[in-house]
């Protein structure tokens, strides 16, 4: 990663902000310049987990401190240098790392935070200027785990196959799409800003059925479900490495409460989950393209029309931050 974001800042005045994960359990306060410029790392697992990055730089008065902390953090281990991911084992927010760096004395290391500003509060992601880290070329190369269960059963028009995963590899998944994720793609892509999916980094895609979705026989047991939006909806993610992969539709909700949300004010969206038996996938998971070994995600995205959700606006009631 690098530390252009602090050069670039030096004797900027500075401005304090908070953030937390979703469901509450951590919240940080901040110390930098006004941000209006983040790092977004195409390494594995920033990929996956859709960062956006800011460095605080101590020598410059900067400062990250945290306000609350329930003991929901969990860490995930990864890259060359051993980079501690932080995420929310409740809801999933990936909220910080720990990095290791080389001090001015030779031969010692001390210790670097990165922020994922996806959960400062208040910020509006789109606006932000985004500079790109080219992590993916730093070895070893990332290898993902192979798909080895069964392949979506639907038959489906033009149907491309496309094998995703979490990061650490105890989750996999298949989706069967109506045609290939590139430019010709027809069907929606989002990017919605709500609180939970801005947190997450999602890029969500829909299959009109669950039939065009399969995991693995092992996955379902590593994988953590995060009730949200009148807690009809679940976002899935794993347990270990904190990468989400689909929004499902919450099995354990009553029909009261179902019957309750849609009369409310989210109701014609919660009719559309119940008759389309919402299967959506975040394509940030997905590795490889069955039959086209030169897909890459990275491409993927830049050709897809993704239009952008406003569901921060539109979702209620609004989502309070702690």
């Amino acid at each position: 990663m690098s530390s252009s974001q602090s050069a670039d800042s030096q004797a900027q005045p500075l401005k304090s902000y908070r953030g937390n994960c979703h469901c509450g359990s951590f919240i940080f306060t901040l110390l930098v310049p006004k941000i209006t410029t983040v790092e977004a790392c195409n390494c594995s697992i920033c990929r996956k987990k859709g960062y956006l990055w800011v460095m605080p730089d101590t020598t410059k008065g900067h400062k990250f401190e945290v306000v609350k902390d329930q003991g929901k953090l969990t860490e995930y281990v990864t890259g060359p240098k051993g980079m501690k991911h932080k995420f929310c084992e409740v809801c999933g927010t990936g909220v910080y790392a720990i990095y290791k760096k080389e001090q001015e004395e030779p031969g010692k290391e001390g210790q670097g935070v990165l922020v994922n500003v996806r959960a400062v509060q208040e910020l509006k992601i789109w606006d932000l200027e985004v500079k790109e880290f080219d992590g993916k070329s730093i070895p070893p190369p990332y290898r993902p785990a192979p798909f080895d269960g069964p392949e979506p059963t639907a038959e489906v028009e033009n149907g491309v196959v496309y094998h995703g995963s979490c990061h650490c590899g105890a989750v996999k998944v298949a989706v069967k799409t109506k045609g290939p994720l590139d430019k010709t793609y027809k069907e929606r892509v989002i990017d919605c800003n709500c609180s939970v999916c801005q947190r997450g980094g999602y890029i969500w895609i829909y299959p009109p059925t669950s039939h065009q979705l399969s995991f693995t026989p092992q996955s379902r047991a590593n994988l953590t479900s995060y009730a949200c939006i009148s807690k009809l909806m679940c976002k899935t993610f794993c347990k270990t490495c904190g990468v989400h992969l689909t929004n499902e539709f919450n099995s354990a909700v009553t029909e009261d409460e179902i019957e309750a949300a849609l009369k409310g004010e989210n109701g014609e969206m919660v009719l559309r989950w119940i008759k389309g038996g919402v299967a959506s996938i975040n394509i940030r998971c997905l590795d490889r393209c069955v039959g086209d070994d030169g897909w890459e995600f990275d491409k993927c995205v830049k050709e897809l029309k993704v239009e952008k959700g406003d569901g921060w606006v539109k979702i209620k009631p609004e989502y309070v931050n702690p």
